[in-house]
């Protein structure tokens, strides 16, 4: 064999990887992307709202997901719409808010969010 052949095992275990890190890419575009269309779903239109603690926002409505933003108490934030996630405190709901041009959720805790914001 020379030096510029790979040996079977070798090649297969590259096209597993390789399979690998491209589901592992989708993946993370499909979570990315199901944020950016429930902003979109939303509509154009946002109204501020304030951050009444400290506050992690996250890529879903859960805190077992990506963190996106960790923000200080009184920082003004466009907030989109609102859905239900993961219970915390005994409640359902999260709001999509919009930082320096990136979406991310925040639980109704962490938010003074404005009236009349729409389900996303």
């Amino acid at each position: 064999m020379s030096a510029r052949e790979i040996p079977g095992p070798k090649i297969e275990r590259i096209k597993g990887m390789s399979k690998f890190i491209a589901i592992a890419a989708l993946s993370t575009a499909g979570v990315l992307t199901g944020l950016g269309g429930t902003t979109e779903a939303a509509g154009a239109t946002s109204a501020t709202g304030t951050i009444k603690g400290f506050a992690t926002t996250y890529t879903s409505p859960s805190n077992q997901s990506v963190a996106v933003h960790h923000l200080q108490e009184g920082t003004q934030v466009d907030t989109l719409c609102f859905r239900e996630g993961q219970v915390l405190n005994g409640n359902p709901l999260w709001f999509i808010i919009n930082v320096d041009g990136q979406s991310a959720y925040v639980h109704r805790d962490l938010i003074a969010p404005p009236g009349n914001l729409p389900h996303c």
